[in-house]
């Protein structure tokens, strides 16, 4: 089942003569083959080594705009290949919000903790469905979301030096350069 209907599968062709028997009304679920682990299997910081930064980073890449010497450079996909490499990256995205959330591995809860991972999952089913669509407003707007949800949750539970930006009012930083506080 997909998300936010972000993808469509494309219909399969019966290649069978026979007729199709209904499915099962409810199905069993699947029994996890003996020696399988249960539960959480990676720690939070493994969960950001491995899925989370690399995927971002991938999505990012396709994604906004980069000034530089000659001006800025939009990175907005222009081939299906490279809107497919973002669909897939904010799909592990939004995942990674729901590994976040789960029992054992989410910090406090009841607490800001569970925002930030539910952010985390929101942004990436925003960035399936923009990528999705070729939307190069919304996929921008997506990788914004996932940036944001990350610098807020590393603020609140990662401990910075005294002058980090990950204690800085960002507000506050924008006004004082004279640009408007994006929205919340």
């Amino acid at each position: 089942m997909l998300i936010g209907g972000a993808c469509a599968l494309p219909a399969l062709a019966q290649t069978s003569a026979k007729p199709a028997t209904a499915a099962p009304s409810a199905a069993k679920p699947a029994t996890p083959p003996a020696g399988a682990q249960k539960g959480v299997m990676l720690s939070v910081k493994d969960v950001m080594r491995h899925i989370v930064n690399p995927a971002a980073e991938t999505y990012w890449a396709h994604s906004g705009e980069v000034d530089d010497a000659k001006g800025a450079n939009d990175r907005i996909p222009t081939k299906d290949s490279d809107w497919a490499v973002n669909i897939d990256t904010a799909a592990q995205i939004a995942e990674a919000g729901n590994l976040l959330m789960m029992d054992g591995r989410a910090r406090d809860p009841n607490g800001p903790w569970m925002k930030y991972a539910m952010a985390l999952n929101a942004a990436g089913v925003a960035g399936m469905a923009a990528a999705s669509a070729h939307d190069h407003d919304k996929t921008n707007d997506a990788g914004s979301a996932m940036y944001d949800a990350c610098f807020q949750c590393h603020g609140k539970y990662i401990q910075r030096p005294k002058d980090s930006l990950y204690k800085h009012d960002i507000d506050k930083d924008l006004r004082d350069a004279g640009k408007a506080a994006p929205p919340k």
